[in-house]
């Protein structure tokens, strides 16, 4: 036998070898409660709004030991909610709008235990309508807004801020499929999506779900990446002025906020700087420029001296709650709120609705 012949065959044997491992491996994560996909739908200029597939329930869990599982539903407007969403003409009750990231998506909590349903549960007058995805930002959180504004006509507008939410709005900073960006001139510019015949297949394996959507694999890639690139990373953050962008981010995202509160109320609701409350400290660390950009953030709100416009900064109130109870309000896997957290800020937040509804 030729050595050529001898290597094809050994290819082959490889090759079945492999494809019979993954096959055993995957009937063996199909069993397991591997987190489903949510299964992102196309976006583009028919259909601009990222929302993902409807009127379903997936299975979300966290980390690579099974122990924290979730069964979430996707309503009828592809959003995690337990309750359909009406359109403007159909609501039956005053309306809060909920818009953010994947604090509002909330895949770490059941739906009932998130902070935007306590705080349906505690304003019995007002349905609440959450609206968020993993990774959008302030950038995003705007064209919710024009669709919430058209779709549902709310009453209330609450945009939950987190510190990622600042140059991440930048086209050629993210550039997330499916999402707005702002471009130079403050436009926002859409990164069509449309999930290809490979990405197609992948949702459908539990195996690659679970390194993808629990293990987190390739953020963990990118992670020792931006180790071993931190020189690259610096030289980067100088070129495009990172704290400036997230700064003009800032000036755009109030320049329409200031414009939607002249006809409703909103509410800017910011995350609380805990690895700061967890040392002891009161005020936010401005040492971090996520930190400078919470305080501008303030500072630029607070000028904007619009009645309707109203600062929600969990700073103090998960300082206050940390005195007392000393319970952490994130998991030890995972850096989003858990149940804690999202208890604190959804009775905060209906506090102060049920105070400016008087």
């Amino acid at each position: 036998m030729s050595w050529i012949k001898l290597a094809l065959n050994s290819l082959k044997y490889l090759f079945y070898l492999f494809c019979f491992s993954f096959l055993l491996i995957e009937v063996l994560f199909r069993i397991l409660p591997v987190s489903d996909s949510y299964n992102l739908q196309p976006v583009n200029k028919q259909n601009p709004i990222y929302h993902f597939a409807k009127n379903r329930e997936v299975i979300r869990q966290s980390g690579f030991n099974f122990r924290h599982i979730k069964t979430k539903k996707i309503n009828n407007y592809g959003y995690a909610s337990d309750k359909d969403y009406l359109q403007s003409d159909l609501k039956e009750k005053n309306l809060v709008a909920v818009i953010g990231d994947s604090y509002v998506e909330a895949s770490q909590v059941k739906n009932i235990d998130t902070f935007h349903s306590i705080l349906d549960k505690k304003i019995e007058n007002f349905d609440v309508y959450p609206i968020g995805a993993s990774g959008a930002a302030l950038s995003q959180y705007l064209a919710w807004a024009d669709f919430a504004k058209n779709e549902f006509n709310p009453d209330i507008f609450v945009f939950l801020i987190i510190d990622n939410d600042f140059d991440k709005s930048w086209y050629g900073i993210a550039d997330k499929p499916g999402f707005h960006f702002f471009k130079k001139n403050g436009d926002l510019h859409l990164i069509e999506y449309s999930p290809s015949k490979m990405k197609k297949l992948f949702r459908k394996s539990a195996f690659i779900r679970y390194l993808y959507l629990d293990l987190k694999i390739t953020h963990r890639i990118k992670k020792n990446q931006a180790t071993e690139n931190n020189l690259k990373k610096r030289i980067m953050h100088q070129k495009f002025k990172i704290e400036e962008l997230g700064n003009k981010a800032i000036d755009l995202f109030l320049k329409k906020i200031n414009y939607l509160a002249k006809e409703r109320k909103v509410i800017l609701m910011l995350d609380a700087d805990r690895t700061s409350i967890y040392k002891g400290r009161v005020e936010r660390d401005e040492s971090n420029i996520t930190n400078r950009w919470f305080a501008n953030l303030l500072s630029k709100s607070k000028a904007q001296k619009n009645p309707n416009l109203y600062l929600l900064d969990l700073q103090p109130i998960f300082v206050e709650d940390w005195d007392k109870n000393k319970n952490f309000f994130e998991y030890r896997y995972d850096a989003h709120w858990n149940e804690r957290g999202h208890s604190v800020a959804g009775k905060a937040l209906a506090d102060m609705i049920k105070v400016i509804e008087k």
